[in-house]
């Protein structure tokens, strides 16, 4: 066995052990798989994760499920307000240092500075003090105290309120720290609401084996997600959506603020810390290389404010889509430009002979001369006759078997009944070189949707669902027969 197929059959075994972690934190909650699921992701990406949701939803029960992913895992809680002080987080100044050693140092035992796990409920509400000592905690997992550097032993912080931070009192900083963004939902199924009001939740997994994950396995994540690749087709996908996604308004557009007028922005460190836990993501999932199903996890990287996540997942769905569609879609440009002389007017329609255009009805086709159809056009609300002769041609006459008008560009209304005329792109449908690369695209769809089927963070994404309805829209555009 080479080195790379060693490398492989480690990460699928770590890929099992993530699945078993996950089944277990799971069992015994409804409707929070995915916000679970985020929040391990978050933890072993070395990232934090924020949940936005009204009280009372399983905020904090997330994050004590997320606790039992770690083998005996210190863990710290606390409850902020604004008469919160650094003493209860970072823990009270030692008296004895400071009287006999003349040193300003906090005795951190049992406090956020020792725990592995942390849970911080309404965020938004720690005081300037704590707010700025959290800054480097955030981020670089380093905590000063006094005149001492500790790296702490954090792998996972889970911050929680029922608002937003408030503009204009300095949050952004701190805001910006939290990689991972998830609203948490009240139940919605009646099934499950029935389920939870009927049945005891257990605050631990029940008769759901699973070995949790020591300090040398997260170690091992955090080092073998460091070397999953990022393709150049996914990097080409990022930097495009990274420029959509600077042109998506900040606010929402019933803002009235001078601020709705702002574009969203997206911090260029922001995306390296996202490629990060997109890597991470693959490699859980068993890969060594990024693909296109841990784009989805996006949607929860990217927004600032509630008003701007349907706008992102439109705006992912559609490149997503511009992605696997490309190939196809540069086929078809390069047939029509290899057929321009075939464009007659503004209307892409498509003569054969350069006099007639040809008149799709049902099963077979009906011929009318160019300048007849110009003429009806120039009338539109005129009534024309018309009779068909053995060679398929309509031709107007002052009587005839049928009646004629324009009803609409590209379409000539017949009896009453609308039929198109074919236009360029009905014939590079059918050029053989189109058809053999629908065939591919085919397959790149089926590869896709089977990839987000396996990944254990995005196949519960809402965005397969706007994926899928991109697929199915494309698909009918280049006249391909596969339903979704």
């Amino acid at each position: 066995m080479n080195l790379q197929d060693l490398n492989l059959l480690l990460n699928l075994r770590m890929r099992e052990r993530i699945a078993a972690i996950l089944s277990a934190l799971k069992s015994g909650v409804y409707e929070r798989d995915e916000a679970i699921a985020l929040s391990l992701l978050s933890a072993l990406s070395g990232e934090s994760i924020f949940l936005l949701g009204l009280p009372g939803v399983g905020k904090s029960m997330i994050a004590r499920r997320l606790k039992l992913a770690f083998k005996d895992a210190a863990v710290f809680e606390y409850l902020m307000s604004r008469f919160s002080t650094p003493d209860e987080i970072f823990g009270p100044v030692s008296i004895s240092k400071l009287k006999d050693e003349d040193r300003y140092e906090r005795m951190v035992a049992g406090y956020l500075p020792d725990a592995e796990v942390v849970f911080l409920d309404e965020i938004w509400k720690a005081g300037p003090a704590i707010q700025n000592a959290l800054l480097t905690v955030l981020n670089e997992k380093v905590y000063l105290n006094g005149n001492q550097e500790l790296r702490l032993p954090v792998k996972a912080i889970i911050a929680a309120s029922n608002e937003l931070p408030a503009e204009d009192e300095g949050l952004e900083a701190l805001w910006d720290r939290f990689l991972v963004r998830y609203i948490v939902e009240p139940i919605r199924e009646k099934g499950n609401f029935f389920r939870l009001i009927s049945d005891e939740q257990a605050l631990e997994p029940e008769c759901v084996e699973y070995q949790p994950l020591s300090d040398e396995d997260y170690d091992r994540i955090r080092s073998g997600s460091g070397r999953v690749t990022l393709p150049a087709e996914i990097m080409e996908l990022l930097y495009d959506l990274r420029q959509s996604v600077n042109t998506l308004p900040k606010m929402t557009e019933d803002d009235d603020d001078v601020g709705a007028m702002e574009n969203c922005y997206v911090s260029d460190r922001r995306w390296k810390k996202i490629t990060g836990i997109l890597r991470t993501s693959a490699f859980l999932n068993g890969r060594e290389a990024v693909d296109m199903s841990d784009l989805l996890l996006l949607e929860f990287l990217l927004w600032d404010n509630d008003g701007m996540i349907p706008k992102l997942r439109g705006l992912i769905s559609e490149r997503i889509a511009a992605c696997v569609f490309a190939k196809v879609e540069s086929t078809f440009r390069a047939i029509a430009v290899a057929d321009e002389k075939v464009k007659i007017g503004g209307l892409n329609l498509y003569s054969p002979d350069r006099i007639h255009y040809q008149i799709l009805c049902d099963d077979f086709v009906l011929k009318l001369r160019i300048d007849d159809y110009e003429r009806m056009q120039r009338n539109p609300k005129h009534y024309f006759f018309a009779s068909e002769t053995p060679e398929g041609a309509l031709v107007i006459r002052e009587q005839g078997q049928y009646t004629l008008h324009v009803s609409k560009p590209g379409f000539v209304c017949i009896n009453s009944y609308n039929y198109p005329i074919v236009t360029t792109e009905t014939v590079h449908l059918d050029h053989p070189a189109f058809r053999a690369v629908k065939e591919e695209i085919v397959g790149l769809v089926d590869k896709f949707r089977q990839s987000v089927k396996k990944n254990m963070f995005t196949s519960g994404s809402l965005l397969n669902k706007l994926i899928d309805q991109q697929f199915a829209a494309n698909f009918k555009r280049f006249g391909i027969k596969r339903k979704i």
